[in-house]
């Protein structure tokens, strides 16, 4: 009993000390998490789009290339002649030396630009070198390039690779370059253009606002061509899936936690520019308030405890003095002894209480058995207010289907039959317990009654498992239910209608449901129902409803159950759920 009072007390201080620590620390995460990834959303967005823009410019340079070296007829037919010509003549050389310079210039004016070579297809492996001039393959650093550009053989296209080139037979490691490739013809003229990746991924650094942000470029393959730092944030399978995913942003779950992609397709290049934010870094200032909150919650709760266990030692003793006074108080043969004088509320309850114990225990007791005689007979009333309603409604079916019959008794004598065993059911002893088997053959024996009055217009589904029907339970659950789903579903519904009525037991409760697929009920009519139903109104065309809901409530109080789901045009489902009552009818 102490450690219940504490801990009861304990709740009583620390729920109020915690709840606006956690509302408040909850809210201001939750807020500043969607501010903040609605503006990185917007600012990734625009650095990717400054990037895009960054890059395109670059690759223009290939389009002022091929106005310079091709488009320009004296120039390109005067250097093909060079490189196809075995040999040079003076006004060859004059020309190439006076185009080399100006690709020089080109070149040295672009930092970004680390070379550029012109092909025309030649027998003696000839190319146009901005480093060098007119050379040689086999006299040049940098042949990788010939291989790829000379595999392919289709048409006038543009692609983008990204490789490692030596400049001199000493160096250790290789120099990392994006080569442009810009194949004019189908045979074999091309502008290759060197692009120097630090230049460009020092940029990206640059305008990164986070300390593990990464940017990076997918060529047309989806292989990463430029990126800001060679981290391990993301995976070549997340690469890959982040190229083929249609959303411009998302989440993506990584072996480094979750991460923030936003993502901008080139339409003109094929390319895909992608911002990746860890989690860890985007959050940083919900999870520092997420801390603070947790870090206020735990004093609350040292707080909390500190001043619980003082109030409760200063009134447990008091209480347990109450305690011993109302067990003596419940024992007639123990002479009641208030205090002698009120000195706090405590001492002023105990002899309040002992005033008024004796006369309260009386009416207690007469109001109990009141309630019981009430409950027995509201009961009997309610049954018999539901056996008449069905009496006459059966009563007309019945005498209609007589005169419908001209003359055939079988289906009437049916029907009277089915009817004698229900009036047998629903009279005999009304408070009597039945068994669910009974309960069923007498929903069997209404709805025989009910398919001869509307002709088969709807049939009904029983499931259950055999133990259910050894149970026991009160009379008259089933047939109001069906009643109501005949009546105000079924019956307006063109067409065949279907009734399911399934009982399943979970653990130490039954769940009755009954579903029809009748014309259903308009949301607005559902909320009244259910509103009569909470308050126990009587006025309601839902009688039988309304009937075994109050039977039900006053038998099981609050372990009953029950839930309608309706909806107009489709049907409605009333489920029951009651306490599980072994067989003991009688």
């Amino acid at each position: 009993m102490r450690e219940k009072y504490f801990i009861k007390q304990l709740m009583t201080f620390l729920i109020p000390l915690l709840i606006p620590i956690i509302i408040l620390g909850s809210l201001s995460t939750i807020s500043v998490q969607h501010d903040i990834k609605a503006d990185i959303n917007q600012n990734s967005s625009f650095l990717l789009l400054q990037s895009q823009t960054q890059l395109e410019m670059i690759l223009n340079e290939l389009d002022t290339l091929y106005l310079a070296l091709y488009d320009n007829t004296n120039i390109f037919n005067e250097l093909s002649s060079v490189l196809k010509n075995p040999s040079y003549t003076y006004e060859s050389s004059t020309a190439n030396s006076i185009i080399s310079s100006f690709l020089n210039a080109f070149t040295s004016s672009k930092p970004y630009i680390q070379s550029f070579y012109l092909y025309v297809d030649n027998p003696y492996h000839r190319f146009l070198s901005s480093v060098d001039g007119l050379v040689t393959l086999d006299h040049f650093y940098d042949t990788a390039w010939y291989s790829e550009f000379m595999e392919y053989s289709g048409p006038a296209t543009k692609w983008t690779e990204r490789r490692n080139i030596r400049f001199y037979d000493f160096e250790n490691d290789p120099t990392a370059i994006v080569t442009f490739y810009n194949v004019l013809v189908p045979q074999k003229i091309g502008i290759i253009l060197n692009i120097r990746p630090k230049y460009i991924e020092n940029l990206l650094d640059d305008i990164t606002t986070y300390d593990g942000q990464q940017l990076f470029v997918l060529n047309e393959e989806n292989k990463v061509i430029f990126s800001n730092h060679s981290g391990e944030l993301l995976q070549a399978k997340d690469i890959y899936w982040i190229a083929n995913q249609p959303a411009s942003v998302f989440d993506l779950n990584t072996s480094q936690g979750l991460v923030n992609v936003t993502k901008v397709e080139s339409e003109r290049y094929k390319w895909k520019y992608v911002s990746a934010i860890p989690h860890s870094d985007l959050y940083k200032t919900p999870t520092r308030i997420f801390k603070y909150t947790l870090l206020f919650a735990v004093i609350a709760i040292i707080c909390g405890f500190i001043l619980t266990y003082y109030v409760v030692r200063r009134n447990f003793n008091q209480l347990k003095m109450i305690r011993l006074l109302i067990k003596s108080a419940e024992d007639r043969h123990v002479p009641l002894k208030p205090p002698a004088k009120i000195k706090d509320q405590y001492s002023y309850i105990i002899h309040d209480m002992m005033t008024h114990f004796i006369e309260h225990r009386y009416i207690h007791t007469q109001l109990l058995e009141k309630k019981y005689r009430l409950q027995v007979m509201e009961l009997l009333a309610l049954q018999s207010q539901i056996n008449p309603h069905f009496l006459y409604n059966t009563l007309h079916s019945v005498y209609w289907e007589s005169v419908a019959l001209t003359g055939q008794p079988n289906k009437a004598s049916e029907m009277i039959e089915d009817l004698s065993d229900i009036l047998s059911y629903s009279f005999s002893n009304p408070t009597r317990t039945v068994t669910w088997g009974e309960e069923i053959a007498n929903a069997i024996s209404y709805i025989n009654i009910q398919k001869k009055r509307y002709k088969d217009k709807f049939d009904v589904i029983y499931e259950y498992d055999e133990e259910i029907t050894e149970l026991s339970t009160m009379k008259l659950i089933l047939q109001p239910l069906l009643e109501n789903s005949i009546y105000h579903g079924i019956k307006e519904k063109d067409g065949p209608g279907l009734i399911k009525v399934k009982l399943a037991r979970r653990f130490e409760r039954l769940r009755i449901t009954v579903t029809d697929n009748g014309i259903g009920i308009p949301p607005h009519s559902l909320t009244e129902v259910m509103r009569r139903l909470d308050i126990d109104e009587e006025r309601t065309k839902h009688v039988g409803l309304f009937n075994t809901n109050k039977r039900l409530k006053l038998r099981y109080n609050e372990l009953y159950h029950l839930r309608i789901r309706s909806k107009q045009g489709f049907g409605t489902m009333v489920e029951i759920t009651i306490p599980i009552e072994e067989d003991r009818h009688g």
